[in-house]
């Protein structure tokens, strides 16, 4: 229906009206209708109200004209002459009002004064009229008395019609009540579908969240209460299944996370269990071969210390954020600083570094931001480029400082990420290239740290491809003018 959508207050309402409207024109066309067809049988196949009043005096002729024979059951034949079988009940009785024969058995005169009060009148009881002839013998003496009865109402002027007619008529008498009840059902339908359809939807839906399954939308567009309580059921339902998949997602990544320390720690730990195995199962009396042994061991042993505290401190930045320790820090010293150290860091590849500072604010002076953090940053970004940049490769870097933030943007002359690394590279323990091991200290977390890090000072970060060949990625992070 046209107001399905509405509340359902309304929708009752409208309901209600809608109803009661339809009723009243129904029956005032079934009304019409019923006229129309009582004038067209009233002369033609029913009986005026009166017509059987009318033949009264004719019959009350004719008993009189009987005399006392009337009285006795074997002239009945008489009477049924005279008497219709239809529209007129008759009863003949004795002087003390005793029923002797007829086809009306109700009780009118209990005694012999009684008839006398009534003979030769005409009076009503139950919406029947009855006649009282007298029969009178040759010696003026009241033998007894016939009765007839009649109504005055129409009459059909044979069965068929009657049976066809009748309920007809009574159905157009009580056409109101059966509209009524009619349209009651047909609107009661509609309404109870309008609710039954969303609930029917929502306890399916609840079937399946109690099968585990969420990946379903309730598919019902209302703008009323059930519409309301649907859209609410498909929040309901979204908000679980980020839950889960959130708790889920942490559980995955406690599995990667276990699952990575333990291959990460596996390499150096058993290094460290060979040389501590042949030291204890060979007697070295070489002192050089002897520390040797002990910086393989010392030097794995770094590498395991460095694994763990990556991890933990991984943990503290997702469990929470770590402050800002706002310093002061003059970028132009810091980068060329940390220019040098690079180079130091991949002295073995000769790799050329580019260092371009382009300070577009007006007062040039030191800015304050947490410098330990925005150099790991660095580190980790840098970094992650030596390791993927050929020998003799270069590696650029691009820093914009306006009145607000820090803009950096490393580039490299690798081979760039490929589609799959652009989608994961900035997720915990992703490492770009799958058949490089651990055994270069990358377990695939560096990017990973120095986007939360970012993050907590507010900036973006973003990997992608420069044209020409290689990877590059922007960040930048929010400073304090003072503190």
């Amino acid at each position: 229906m046209i107001f399905k959508n509405k509340p359902l207050k309304t929708q009752f309402i409208i309901s209600f009206v809608s109803i009661l409207i339809l009723s009243i024109l129904a029956t005032i066309v079934t009304y019409y209708i019923g006229y129309l067809l009582f004038l067209n049988i009233q002369y033609k196949k029913v009986y005026p109200a009166n017509y059987y009043e009318k033949m009264i005096p004719s019959i009350e002729s004719k008993i009189r004209g009987y005399g006392p024979d009337i009285l006795n059951i074997d002239n009945k034949s008489k009477i049924d002459k005279i008497i219709p079988k239809e529209g007129i009940k008759y009863q003949v009785m004795n002087q003390s009002g005793g029923k002797i024969y007829g086809t009306d058995n109700q009780k009118l005169i209990r005694n012999r004064d009684e008839l006398y009060k009534i003979i030769n009148t005409t009076f009503g009881i139950k919406g029947s009229y009855y006649k009282i002839i007298p029969i009178i013998n040759r010696q003026g003496t009241i033998e007894g008395a016939v009765s007839l009865s009649y109504t005055l109402t129409p009459y059909f002027i044979n069965k068929v019609d009657r049976i066809l007619y009748e309920p007809l008529f009574i159905i157009i008498v009580f056409s109101p009540f059966i509209y009524i009840a009619l349209f009651t059902i047909i609107f009661s339908l509609e309404f109870t579908k309008n609710i039954r359809k969303p609930l029917n939807l929502i306890i399916e839906a609840s079937k399946k969240i109690k099968e585990r399954d969420l990946n379903f939308d309730i598919d019902y567009k209302a703008d009323n209460e059930l519409g309301n309580l649907c859209v609410a059921f498909n929040d309901m339902k979204d908000e679980l299944k980020n839950s889960l998949n959130a708790q889920w997602k942490i559980e995955q990544e406690r599995h990667e996370m276990v699952e990575s320390l333990a291959h990460d720690l596996k390499t150096p730990i058993s290094i460290i269990k060979g040389y501590a195995e042949s030291l204890l199962d060979d007697c070295i009396d070489d002192k050089l071969k002897f520390k040797k042994y002990l910086d393989v061991i010392l030097e794995n042993t770094d590498k395991c210390i460095k694994i763990v505290k990556l991890m933990l401190f991984m943990t503290e930045l997702d469990d929470s954020p770590a402050n800002l320790n706002f310093s002061q820090i003059n970028i132009k010293d810091f980068l060329t600083r940390k220019i040098d150290e690079y180079k130091q860091i991949s002295k073995d590849k000769s790799l050329n570094f580019d260092l371009d500072i382009q300070d577009q604010r007006h007062d040039k002076s030191i800015v304050y931001i947490d410098v330990q953090k925005f150099e790991r940053v660095m580190d980790n970004i840098v970094i992650n480029s030596i390791r993927y940049t050929p020998k003799l490769g270069m590696i650029k870097i691009r820093c914009n400082i306006d009145e607000n933030k820090i803009y950096v943007t490393v580039c490299d002359s690798g081979s760039g990420f490929n589609q799959r690394d652009l989608t994961h590279v900035f997720e915990r323990f992703y490492r770009g290239d799958v058949s490089r091991s651990s055994e270069d200290g990358h377990v695939g977390l560096g990017l990973y740290i120095a986007k939360k890090l970012v993050e907590i000072h507010g900036g973006k970060i973003e990997a992608y491809n420069r044209e020409g060949g290689g990877a590059c990625i922007k960040f930048d992070l929010k400073y304090e003018k003072s503190v």
